[in-house]
């Protein structure tokens, strides 16, 4: 067997989103901060208003895409005590972000989406979501979705589901309680160093979307799925072929569905998908599952690695394989007497 582990090694470090990068999100999320709390006065709204990171950028299995058009998502609360039925239209709530974030010669393009605000900043290559959320708890939001209303989302609950997959030690009070702001730091700090096995199998699967693009499923179904399939191992290579052979297993035995494992618990990702998506979908999981095979297979690392390439891009290091067998042995061959080589 061809060991490629230093391979993905590499690999993870070319996707993984650099601390460089990191730090112009958290600079430009700030900014954005300030300006949507300074203009949100003038908005004559009762609510507290509230922000919350969500997402990859926190559980850190964010990647740099091969466009390297990278986004984070930055939760924009509105804290208040009206029932659904009290508030003021979903629209009006998307309408005060916009006006909130207001015009920037930095920004792009500001896009006002059914589940965000989205500002797409042009020197950066980058875009910050802002979705939207009404909240009498914290814990227990209502997404501000504009053909669906105010529809039950808890980002939160969805971090703490995966870090408890990771086992991280992460609390979600993290996220909402300044008090724990140093803790929080650290532990940021020590999961980024540890980097566990789970968040680089979430990377390669969204990494793997990344290429292919068009109807593959979003982040947070490759988040799942790899969650819901993890299968560790002491190498990478051999980690992602038993996780995505079990991902297909998962998915043969309940139909191709993707239940949400949090609020709202047992929502299927792939309902809105048509058959034809679907199909693509277990299509392109059935070539990789067959390609990871071979390469675990192959006793050539140079062969094995153009098997993981051909799904995970030319980003994949195939320059760094060796293109020896695996364990063979090359032996000289000893003079014999009576050779005609060495015959007087």
């Amino acid at each position: 067997m061809a060991n490629c582990n230093e391979l993905f090694s590499h690999y993870n470090r070319v996707i993984r989103l650099s601390e460089e990068k990191r730090q112009v999100l958290r600079a430009v999320r700030n900014r954005l901060r300030e300006k949507m709390a300074k203009n949100y006065s003038l908005l004559r709204f009762d609510e507290q208003l509230e922000f919350h990171s969500q997402g990859s950028f926190v559980m850190d299995t964010i990647i740099t895409p091969k466009d390297d058009d990278f986004d984070l998502d930055d939760g924009v609360y509105f804290v208040g005590s009206l029932s659904p039925n009290q508030r003021p239209p979903v629209s009006k709530f998307h309408e005060a972000v916009v006006l909130a974030v207001g015009h920037d010669e930095d920004y792009a393009k500001v896009t006002d989406k059914d589940t965000c605000v989205r500002v797409a900043y042009e020197k950066e290559k980058f875009h910050i979501d802002l979705p939207i959320y009404y909240a009498n708890s914290i814990y227990n939001p209502n997404l501000a979705h504009l053909p669906d209303e105010w529809v039950l989302s808890n980002p939160i609950e969805f971090i703490d589901w995966f870090e408890k997959k990771v086992m991280s030690g992460f609390k979600s009070a993290y996220l909402v309680e300044n008090r724990l702001y140093t803790e929080y730091q650290q532990w940021l700090s020590d999961i980024r160093k540890k980097d566990a096995q789970l968040r680089r199998m979430v990377r390669y699967l969204k990494a793997w979307g990344d290429e292919l693009r068009g109807d593959m499923p979003p982040g947070i179904v490759m988040t799942i799925l790899a969650a819901e399939n993890y299968f560790p191992h002491e190498q990478d290579d051999v980690s992602l072929k038993h996780t995505l052979e079990n991902i297909e297993k998962f998915l043969k035995a309940n139909g191709c569905s993707c239940p949400r494992p949090t609020t709202p618990k047992g929502e299927d990702l792939f309902a809105s998908y048509s058959n034809t998506r679907k199909e693509y979908f277990m299509d392109r999981l059935a070539t990789f599952v067959n390609s990871a095979k071979q390469a675990i297979a192959s006793d050539n690392q140079k062969e094995a690695c153009l098997k993981w390439q051909k799904h995970l891009g030319s980003r994949f290091p195939c320059s760094l394989a060796s293109d020896k067998i695996e364990g063979a042995t090359t032996y000289s061959r000893s003079a014999i007497i009576g050779d005609s080589a060495n015959s007087a």
